[in-house]
């Protein structure tokens, strides 16, 4: 029995430093890009979507290939360690319907935006949510929770912290900083608390996450993530249709709360 803990033990250890590492790279891979591959001012001259699109595109093969290793090589393993293995249409069902309020409001308050390109749709609008989710969520917290172990608050607040950081972009001040560092962290934390309470899958919170973005590319608001009063009234109203339908997947699946 000792001999098994002890093992158990260790590919909790190997596993937390596995993942942890590999998150940590992330954030390294356009400077990789940058400094090695292309040279920084080609790299510089790049679109931005085709800077996203390879660097992230990187970051999600790496989080796929260590994942799969974890796994023992198995896909269905892996997709089952992500939450990814199914309820998919109904997760994209759910999510939908609580991302209603905030779909059509965002059209209600700004109008329709007829200039978005299909690039803007899907790198600002449908990126976000499947790299953010899969990345932030499922690699990063999931992997850590739910089989290394951790204390779930440890890396939700590492998470969160992360994700917070790199929305600072949109901040042209200090005040605005800190307004969008709080904004993005809360719905780090949230997106998480919609993961765990829909029975760990990771298809509700990547569909509302990709939702959510998509009603403001579509629209003609112009803002970031803090968004205005009037605004702010339809996201609260998706976020609490979330919590609704979250709530009542945890009292079907019987989880605990945190």
């Amino acid at each position: 029995m000792k001999r098994l803990n002890l093992l158990a033990d260790k590919r909790q250890v190997f596993l937390s430093v596995l993942v942890t590492i590999t998150f940590m790279v992330t954030f390294f891979v356009p400077k990789f890009y940058a400094y090695i591959i292309f040279g920084k001012d080609e790299f510089n001259a790049l679109s931005q979507y085709y800077k996203v699109a390879i660097c992230h595109g990187t970051n999600l093969i790496l989080c796929f290939l260590v994942a799969f290793y974890i796994a023992e090589f198995s896909f269905k393993k892996m997709f089952d360690m992500l939450g990814m293995s199914n309820g998919i249409f109904m997760a994209f069902a759910l999510a939908l319907l609580s991302a209603l309020p905030q779909l059509l409001g965002m059209q209600y308050l700004h109008g329709f935006n007829y200039d978005a390109s299909f690039a803007d749709f899907w790198f600002m609008g449908v990126h976000p949510g499947y790299y953010e989710e899969i990345v932030f969520r499922g690699f990063l917290i999931g992997m850590l929770v739910r089989f290394a172990k951790w204390p779930e608050m440890i890396p939700l607040v590492l998470s969160s912290l992360f994700f917070g950081i790199g929305h600072l972009y949109q901040a042209n001040n200090m005040n605005e900083s800190i307004a969008i560092f709080l904004t993005a962290f809360g719905a780090g934390a949230g997106f998480y608390l919609f993961y765990k309470y829909s029975n760990w899958n990771l298809w509700f919170p990547l569909f509302l996450h990709s939702f959510m973005d998509i009603s403001t590319t579509i629209s003609n608001y112009h803002g970031n993530i803090t968004m205005g009063f009037q605004d702010n009234i339809f996201r609260v109203t998706t976020i609490l249709c979330a919590i609704f339908i979250s709530y009542r997947l945890k009292k079907k699946a019987k989880i605990e709360s945190i």
